[in-house]
Order: C-alpha cells, then sequence, then structure tokens
C-alpha cells in the first residue's frame, strides 16, 4: 500500500457528528470538500447521524453529493434528549464503524466532544487503521473557555486518546493551527482551508430575496449570514449598523441564520434604538434563497470573537460581495492580503465608519468585489483545495503503511 497507492483506488471514510445545516458553515464545508475529492476521483462516504437533520432543508444539498458519487449515510442517535441531541450518541454508528472503517484506507474525522468522533477514533486505533481529525475549531481558546470544567475532564480521558493516535491534525487556517490547545499531545499537523465549488452557485437569480421582503424595498442590504451564537458578536453587528443607519436612510439589515443564543438580546437592542422595522430575520436561509440574498446584498460583515475560518464570508466573496471582518476570523488574512475584504477591530464605530465610506466610493466597492471572487474562484476552489487535501491524505498513507487482515 503506502506510496505505491494509486489515487484512483483511494477510499476515504469521512466521519462528522452531524451534516445539519443548522450547525453552520462546517456542515457546508465538508460537502464541498468530499464534493471536490470525488470529482478528483476519490472514493468517498460520508457516515453521520440524525442530530438536527432538517430533510429540505439538507436533503436537497445531499443529493447533489450522491450525483457526484458520495455515499451519504445517517445513522439514528439515542432517544434520550441529551444523549442524542447534545452528545450524538449512535449506538447503530459505533456497531457500523468497525466494517466502515476495515474498507476504507483512510478515515477523516470531523469536530470533537462527541460521540461519533470518538466512537470512529477509537476503532480506528483498535484495527490498526490512520485517521485525521479535523478540530473545526473546536481546540480554539473561545470554544475551550465553555464549559471548560466539563471539557477538560473529557479532554484528558478521551480527547487527549483521540488526538494523540491521529496521523495528523488538520486545520483550515494558520489562525486555527497557531492558536488551538492539543491537550499535551504531538501528532503531525497541516493546514488546508476550506473551499467553495462555484459553478454551484445559479448564474442568475431574480430579484426574489427583496420580493419575499418587501420591507427592504430599494435600500442598501447590510447581510449577516451564520448562527446567532454569541462568538458571532452580532451585537457588534447591530451597534454598527445603528450608528450607520442614523447617517443614512438607505440602510436595511438582514440578519439570517439560526438562532443560537443572540437573537432576542439583538432584537431588543435594534428595538430600544428605533431601528427594528429596518432590520429583517430571515432564520436560516439555504440553496437559492440563500443565494438571493448574497446577491442582493451590498456588504457583508463578521465581526467574530472566534472563528477558525468563516465559510459565510467565502461564500460572500464568491458572490462578488465586499466582507468586513474581525481579525479573529480565520480567512481574514487571506481577504486582507487580496483586497477583497476590510479588517477591523471589535469597535461597532470603526464598522460603521467603514460602512458609510465604502458605500460612498462604488469603485472601491467593485474592486473589492471583483478580488474576492477571484480568491473564492483560485485559491479556496474545490479542485485546489481538495488536490492539497488528497495529497495529504497519500503523504499520511506513505507514513502510515496500514495492513489488511
Amino acid at each position: 500500500m503506502g506510496g505505491e497507492r494509486s489515487i484512483s483506488a483511494l477510499k476515504v471514510l469521512h466521519v462528522v457528528p452531524s451534516l445539519g445545516l443548522r450547525h453552520g458553515g462546517v456542515s457546508v464545508s465538508i460537502r464541498e470538500l468530499c464534493y471536490g475529492l470525488a470529482r478528483l476521483g476519490v472514493g468517498v462516504q460520508v457516515w453521520t447521524t440524525s442530530r438536527a437533520y432538517d430533510p429540505p432543508i439538507d436533503g436537497p444539498t445531499d443529493d447533489r453529493l450522491r450525483s457526484a458519487g458520495v455515499g451519504v449515510r445517517y445513522f439514528p442517535v439515542h432517544p434520550w434528549g441529551w444523549l442524542g441531541q447534545r452528545y450524538a450518541y449512535s449506538p447503530a454508528l459505533s456497531a457500523a464503524l468497525r466494517e466502515g472503517v476495515w474498507e476504507a484506507d483512510l478515515v477523516h474525522i470531523h469536530a470533537l466532544w462527541l460521540h461519533p468522533t470518538r466512537a470512529a477514533a477509537q476503532t480506528c486505533q483498535q484495527v490498526g487503521r490512520p485517521y485525521i481529525v479535523s478540530p473545526c475549531g473546536a481546540l480554539d481558546p473561545y470554544s475551550l473557555r465553555i464549559h471548560w470544567p466539563l471539557k477538560r475532564a473529557y479532554g484528558l480521558w478521551i480527547e487527549r486518546r483521540t488526538l494523540a493516535g491521529a496521523a495528523a491534525v488538520h486545520f483550515t487556517s494558520s489562525q486555527e493551527q497557531n492558536q488551538s490547545d492539543m491537550l499535551g499531545t504531538s501528532p503531525a499537523t497541516f493546514v488546508v482551508p476550506r473551499c467553495l465549488e462555484t459553478d454551484s452557485i445559479p448564474a442568475t437569480l431574480p430579484r426574489s430575496f427583496r420580493q419575499q421582503h418587501p420591507s427592504i424595498g430599494e435600500s442598501k442590504i447590510l447581510l449577516f449570514l451564520g448562527r446567532l451564537h454569541p462568538k458571532k458578536r452580532l451585537d457588534i453587528v447591530a451597534r454598527a449598523f445603528i450608528l450607520a443607519a442614523r447617517r443614512r436612510g438607505d440602510l436595511h439589515l438582514v440578519i439570517s441564520g439560526p438562532e443560537d443564543g443572540s437573537g432576542p438580546p439583538v432584537r431588543k437592542l435594534l428595538q430600544e434604538a428605533g431601528m427594528l422595522d429596518r432590520t429583517t430575520f430571515t432564520g436560516l436561509l439555504a440553496g437559492k434563497e440563500k443565494w438571493a440574498a448574497f446577491r442582493e446584498s451590498s456588504l457583508f460583515l463578521l465581526p467574530s470573537e472566534d472563528e477558525n475560518f468563516g465559510m459565510g464570508a467565502l461564500e460572500a466573496m464568491s458572490c462578488g460581495i465586499p466582507v468586513l471582518l474581525s481579525r479573529q476570523v480565520g480567512i481574514s488574512a487571506a481577504a486582507e492580503h487580496a483586497g477583497a475584504g476590510i479588517v477591523l477591530e471589535q469597535n461597532p464605530s470603526s464598522w460603521a465608519e467603514a460602512i458609510d465610506q465604502l458605500l460612498k466610493n462604488p469603485q472601491r466597492m467593485q474592486d473589492l468585489g471583483e478580488a474576492g471572487r477571484r480568491l473564492a474562484e483560485g485559491e479556496f476552489s474545490c479542485r485546489q483545495v481538495a488536490s492539497a487535501m488528497r495529497q495529504a491524505y497519500l503523504d499520511v498513507l506513505k507514513r502510515s503503511q496500514p495492513v489488511r487482515p
């Protein structure tokens, strides 16, 4: 096996606790990566659980994967609320993993702190299959502070062994790589970014988003799209919008994403400022509705306190939308270097000033948008990213030399 393995024969099993789009950009990015790998001839299977699965939303994205030859399999989670929905405990997945792991040359595990990832790592260790772990931000300082006593105990008891046994750990940005706490382990690490298949974005879209939300009218749209989680700092988006909207009467804020703790306080903030009627909360957007929102927006805002990559920003750039990002967003360095976005400190007045100055300079906005589109179609294209990931897989196999029974 090892270095003599042909690319066309490579078989990789991806294990992820959930593919539900309600869990954010990682569910999008895993699908995009697997789609790109399959198009390069890699045999790809994705095993996940029914946690947060929503057929009308997630089904079409899985159909696209299957059309590329990717096998997608969902396993039921335990019926008890905490075990099933919080921990993604799936005895059915555990039982199936031994056979699935043997049929693969390599296992790629996404995320930590949940049952499917530990079950996959443990099975790989038992049968001698190499595996790669993508923490998906789970080892970042912000993530580790949440439920710290529980994570410290679980990390030392469980995830330390998961990381120590990995053939390599994959990070989506240098920022994530540099700030991750490896729980005292030192496996090999590498960086490959997220990707987006821009060919899947509709070439033309009617002005359907404004038609569905007539209160927007012809106003310029400031878009936030992502989970409404405290780490995304939606409060900065709201305060910056309030300041900018007091200067200009042609702004409308669109907040798109599933509720995850920040929605109610931000609504209250906007209401107290008299700006709630100039704000639209859409909930989770997917498919053509999502792309219509991007296409009809003027600026995309993401001032996250912690973001290992920033899939929403990549989606915005792929549509030619200028992005405003905090430095804590993993993709911010690449966007700034390419002239595709503006990176700001987490200060609402700075964001409001940047919004106002950009909207006064259409040529500057056009330049940022075109640079973003080039970046998305180049460095973050599925073909380029999937090629880099495939090479990482082959490098791991050269070092690991797994043996079949």
